[in-house]
């Protein structure tokens, strides 16, 4: 069955969402739209805080919706978009037919075999604004956690907010880190291509499945040994501007509604 082709809202005056829209709209010849007024049918968009209302309302009435964000790597050239969920999941058959190729183009290091022998946790928030999207105050889920780690660790734990990452890169953490904590954070995927174990609280995320779930394990992590076609998979959910303006994602969302 053909997919329709959503609406593709934007915001007008942000940098990101009017291209975002332009090239996705373009991709799967779909109409792109600035007015925030929800239409009938699909919903897609760069999800920036104004679109959350419409997307809201979009999986109550349960439509399809395309879920735009920034790319794990490159972000600024590259975006990710995933269809009825907010992160990709990774299914068996991708790590079956997984390359190597489009990461290699991202010149991105992956660590060869996991890091055991680091000491310290490290806690990586996603931001207050968007943690407050699932109804979670990050601050409080910072002190909540920490808490909860005291009773089951006595490793350091360091808090990573997401604003200070300019300062200080999370590459210089990871490199002591025993384990790195997140909801939903993009850090859970640095912190894999690093080769440190993580544990990831929502799971829906994608990189769920390649940690723990639940802090009272914090000292026995996983290492799975799909990791690095875990990693490959993902860079090949990833595009720029052009190739979702050629339709590439467009046409991947076909694919994955035959598989």
């Amino acid at each position: 069955m053909r997919l329709e082709a959503p609406t593709t809202y934007f915001v007008p005056g942000e940098l990101t969402s009017p291209k975002f829209a332009k090239a996705f709209a373009g991709g799967c010849q779909g109409q792109a739209v600035g007015d925030l007024t929800l239409r009938p049918g699909p919903f897609a968009a760069f999800c920036t805080p104004p679109t959350w209302p419409l997307l809201a309302q979009a999986e109550a009435d349960r439509r399809n919706f395309y879920y735009g964000d920034h790319a794990f790597w490159g972000r600024g050239k590259y975006y990710r978009v995933t269809r009825n969920a907010y992160q990709y999941r990774v299914t068996e058959g991708d790590l079956r037919v997984a390359q190597s190729n489009r990461l290699q183009l991202l010149h991105v290091d992956l660590a060869p075999e996991w890091q055991r022998g680091g000491g310290t946790v490290v806690i990586c928030p996603n931001s207050p604004q968007y943690m407050a999207r699932f109804g979670i105050n990050a601050s409080q889920w910072v002190v909540d956690l920490v808490e909860r780690l005291s009773r089951v660790t006595d490793r350091p734990i360091v808090i990573r907010w997401k604003s200070t990452a300019a300062k200080r890169p999370l590459y210089v953490d990871l490199h002591t880190a025993w384990m790195v904590v997140v909801f939903s954070s993009n850090a859970a995927i640095e912190a894999l291509a690093a080769g440190v174990p993580v544990c990831v609280l929502a799971p829906w995320a994608t990189s769920a499945p390649m940690g723990i779930s639940r802090i009272e394990d914090v000292e026995t992590p996983y290492y799975p040994d799909d990791r690095i076609p875990f990693l490959w998979t993902l860079a090949d959910r990833q595009w720029t501007l052009a190739e979702l303006a050629a339709g590439l994602a467009w046409r991947q969302f076909h694919a994955d509604q035959r598989a």
